[in-house]
Formats: structure tokens, C-alpha cells, sequence
């Protein structure tokens, strides 16, 4: 029952993390010259790959409790991969981690080690947990696409307009 909106969404991460490459090379200045940049641009990618290898495996034919097994795993992979993501684009600056970003990032792996402990069960109901999980992955990872697209390197753009205008 789940593997068309699994295989829609996986299409769609996929899709998505192709588009997000695109825009880092629009930006790569800036991208490659900010750690910030490069770790988030990391979590973004990592949202969509996440959201991709989940969708995989919910459309994988196998027992319930080897799908639970496998989603937990790869709830517990992504959470770590994101955490350090977060805490070294935050490396050497006076930043905190941002209250909305964590409780995105925090929902988004527990809703897929939910659907995993469901299914560890023998119940394939926890896949809603999955569901909500994937549709927030790609829509926080389009914010971060948005994000590099629209603001990164703009506060430095910023700062050499004002610190110009200031010596005229």
C-alpha cells in the first residue's frame, strides 16, 4: 500500500538532490569558501538521500521486521550524519544551534525509526511516521536549496555595499 508513495517520493528526493548540486555550483564561491555553507548544503543532501534510500526500502520487497531493522538503521545514521553536519557548520563562530532546525531535523529521523519500531512489530501502520518524515525531509531540504539559492553570500554582498557607501 505504501510503495507508490514511497517510489513517488524517492523519485522526488532523487530529483531534488540532483537540482541541489546545481545550485551549489551556481554558488560555488560562496559555497566553498564557508564552512557554514558547505556543511548545510551537506544536510540538504543528506535530507534528500535520506528521504531516497528510505523510499527504497519501504518499496523493496522483504519481511516487516527487516524493513523495521533497516529504517532504524538508517534513522540512526542520518540523525548522526546531520547532528555533526550542524555542529561543524557552527564550528568557530559564537552560533547556537537553531531551536527550529533541531526540532525539524530531530522530528524528521524519529519518525522514521518510529516507522522502523512499528514494523520491527510486525506492523506496517507506523509507515504514516515514514510518510511524515519524507514530506518533511524534501520540504526542509527545498528550504535549504532555497537558502544557498537566494541568501548565501549575501551578507557579505551586504557588508562591502554598506562599508562602500559609508566612504563616499
Amino acid at each position: 500500500m505504501w510503495t507508490t508513495f514511497a517510489a513517488t517520493v524517492g523519485g522526488s528526493a532523487a530529483g531534488l538532490t540532483g537540482l541541489t548540486f546545481i545550485v551549489v555550483a551556481f554558488r560555488f564561491d560562496v559555497v566553498a569558501t564557508s564552512q557554514e555553507y558547505r556543511n548545510r548544503a551537506a544536510q540538504t543532501v543528506s535530507l534528500f538521500l535520506t528521504t531516497t534510500v528510505t523510499a527504497s526500502l519501504v518499496t523493496l520487497p522483504q519481511p516487516t521486521w527487516a524493513l523495521g531493522v533497516e529504517l532504524l538503521v538508517a534513522a540512526a545514521a542520518s540523525a548522526s550524519l546531520l547532528s555533526v553536519l550542524d555542529h561543524a557548520a557552527r564550528r568557530g563562530t559564537s552560533q547556537h544551534a537553531r531551536p527550529v532546525l533541531v526540532v525539524a531535523l530531530v522530528v524528521f529521523a524519529a519518525g522514521i525509526a518510529a516507522a522502523g519500531l512499528f514494523a520491527i512489530a510486525g506492523s506496517t501502520k507506523g509507515l504514516g511516521f515514514y510518510a511524515a518524515s519524507a514530506l518533511l525531509g524534501l520540504t526542509w531540504g527545498v528550504y535549504g536549496t532555497w537558502v544557498f539559492l537566494t541568501q548565501a553570500g549575501t551578507q557579505q554582498t551586504d557588508a562591502v555595499a554598506h562599508a562602500s557607501s559609508g566612504t563616499r
